[in-house]
């Protein structure tokens, strides 16, 4: 039985929105396909099918034939591109779902935390089948520069690092620059946990495009010589650093000296200054080029007949463009910080970041003497040695086997849960640099069933299907539950019971509320043993508001969970809210 397994949840749904792979769903591809291999399997695929609300398998050859119509173009109009992602989805629907030996690994190799829902997946999995949970991080960036990100994707990204953190048994990373980061960023958030870090670096050519190399595009195709940048045009890159320098070399050699400058990335946050340069100066609209939507066999293509490349930026987590061009034997300018010195190595020319003297001076001296571009281009070939993805993929898997000491459930490491009010309520945005306190993601480590929807403004509706809540209880101590709730903007009815550990599940409580009417409700438990505390819910009577694609049938504002003698607590709680009624008791 398979110990290992990579969940592509995430790839799967970034493929619902997207074509062309960037960089984390280059890594994850390329990865996947190493670890499959040609004989033993090192990773087993698997995905979440909501269809069934199962983990089921990927099979191998629809997989693989998506990845290779992702690379094949970008367009998400085209057929081959519809039907290989439906043969596949009904692939995995028909495929089965995996079985567990102990000691196995789950292993997410992409952004999980951004696929509503999975984290609370994942976490019911390693409760349920005693999985242990990895996670391969390909940075922190929106938590080291922040202010290179928008607000929003920071934001989003702090709480799913800590989501993260709270569920995740071990972590792999990217670079040895990535688990530092990770390292110093986890214990900020939780001090007293230590989850161990092993670092990957991804010194690995990525997988050639199936097909022949397409022509270059106009104006590319008249044969003038160019220079090669690609990324993002995104705030973090700062291309405006790279046209400054180019236009200084312009205005200063003339344009007859110069080769074209071709930039090759979509634009993204904070893109308007590089554009506005690119726009409004006369001699960068006439000699650089922007194209935004490149395939993987176009990015071969201009990597293979570029002069050299140049990749800039603020901070890294690896910088695949460097690794990339090395792989064709192309020299690269970059700076030198965060991890490019290990994407980089000995082989590509660097400077002092954001420097765009030194940037401009440092290209020149390759444009003006081809022979010593050529001397470099014959050392770096001969010098270079990069891994394969199939040795990556085997030091992955051993990492993930090197399994620890077992680390505190997702409840214990948010500290006690009891005694405190729970918000469901999404909370005010925090400002610059300030992180979450564990329990600001109480509310989903307590969230079980596929019924929650995603976190709202005022709580979580839970809609038709299932949903149930389970909470720490304290042995030995008779337990008060608080629970407020509301009703959708109709008359609704619902059924609600609770039991404590030791306890069989009772009676069905009918619980009718009017249209849009707020309650908080009180369930008392007995002694017990040390265990969980279980709300489930009937939510069969769920209802579709005017005006709402989902079913609602209740909406979870908050609670508490309180031992009976913890007069503070529920005095407090209670003092700020109305309308208390007794259920169960």
């Amino acid at each position: 039985m398979a110990r290992l397994f990579a969940d592509l949840t995430d790839l799967l749904w970034y493929f619902e929105r997207n074509r062309a792979p960037l960089g984390v769903p280059r890594v994850q591809m390329a990865l996947i396909e190493a670890a499959l291999g040609e004989g033993k399997a090192l990773l087993r695929p698997i995905a979440f099918d909501a269809a069934s609300a199962r983990f089921r398998y990927l099979p191998e050859a629809p997989l693989r034939a998506l990845f290779a119509a992702a690379r094949g173009g970008a367009s998400l109009d085209d057929p081959g591109w519809s039907a290989a992602r439906q043969a596949l989805a009904e692939a995995h629907a028909a495929a089965p779902e995996p079985g567990f030996a102990p000691g196995a690994v789950v292993a997410t190799l992409g952004l999980a935390a951004q696929v509503p829902g999975q984290m609370r997946r994942l976490r019911e999995l390693r409760r349920g089948a005693g999985v242990a949970l990895a996670a391969l991080v390909h940075d922190v960036i929106p938590l080291v520069v922040p202010e290179q990100c928008p607000p929003e994707l920071v934001a989003a990204f702090t709480e799913g690092f800590l989501a993260l953190c709270l569920q995740t048994d071990r972590v792999v990373a990217t670079s040895a620059c990535v688990a530092r980061d990770f390292r110093d960023w986890q214990r900020r958030l939780l001090p007293a946990l230590d989850i161990p870090v092993a670092s990957m670096p991804l010194d690995a050519p990525l997988p050639p495009p199936p097909g022949e190399p397409p022509a270059l595009p106009p104006p590319l195709d008249d044969g003038r010589p160019f220079v090669l940048c690609v990324s993002t045009i995104e705030a973090r890159k700062n291309h405006a650093l790279l046209l400054g320098a180019w236009l200084t070399l312009l205005r200063r050699h003339g344009a007859h000296a110069m080769p074209r400058l071709v930039l090759a990335g979509r634009a993204g946050f904070g893109a308007e200054p590089a554009l506005r340069l690119l726009r409004g100066a006369p001699e960068l609209r006439a000699h650089a080029v922007w194209l935004d939507a490149v395939s993987d066999a176009l990015l071969a293509r201009l990597y293979r007949d570029c002069l050299f490349t140049v990749f800039n930026s603020h901070y890294e987590g690896w910088g695949l463009p460097v690794t990339e061009a090395l792989s064709f034997g192309k020299l690269v300018l970059c700076p030198d910080h965060s991890s490019l010195r290990e994407a980089g190595g000995p082989h590509a020319l660097y400077f002092t970041p954001q420097s765009e003297p030194e940037l401009a001076d440092l290209a020149w001296g390759l444009i003006r003497d081809p022979a010593r571009r050529a001397a470099l281009e014959e050392g770096l070939r001969a010098r270079l040695r990069l891994r394969s993805w199939r040795a990556l993929a085997e030091g992955f898997a051993a990492a993930l086997e090197g399994a620890g000491a077992a680390l505190p459930a997702p409840v214990a490491r948010a500290g006690t849960l009891t005694g405190r009010p729970i918000s469901f309520a999404a909370p005010e945005p925090a400002g610059p640099g300030a992180l979450p306190q564990p329990v600001a993601l109480a509310h989903q480590l307590v969230m079980e069933g596929e019924g929650w929807s995603v976190q709202e403004a005022q709580g979580v509706w839970l809609t038709e299907r299932p949903g149930r809540l389970r909470l720490p209880a304290v042995p030995g101590k008779a337990m008060r539950l608080f629970l407020e709730v509301s009703a959708p903007p109709m008359a609704s009815e619902t059924g609600l019971r609770a039991w404590g550990p030791g306890q069989a599940p009772g009676e069905w409580e009918r619980l009718g509320l009017g249209a849009g009417e707020r309650r908080v409700l009180e369930f008392r438990l007995p002694v017990g043993p040390e265990g969980d505390v279980m709300v489930e819910f009937d939510s069969t009577g769920a209802a579709q508001p005017p005006g709402e694609t989902r079913r609602l049938a209740l909406c979870v504002h908050g609670l508490l969970l309180a031992a009976d003698s913890d007069h503070w607590a529920i005095e407090t709680y209670l003092s700020e809210r109305l309308g208390v009624r007794r259920l169960g008791g």
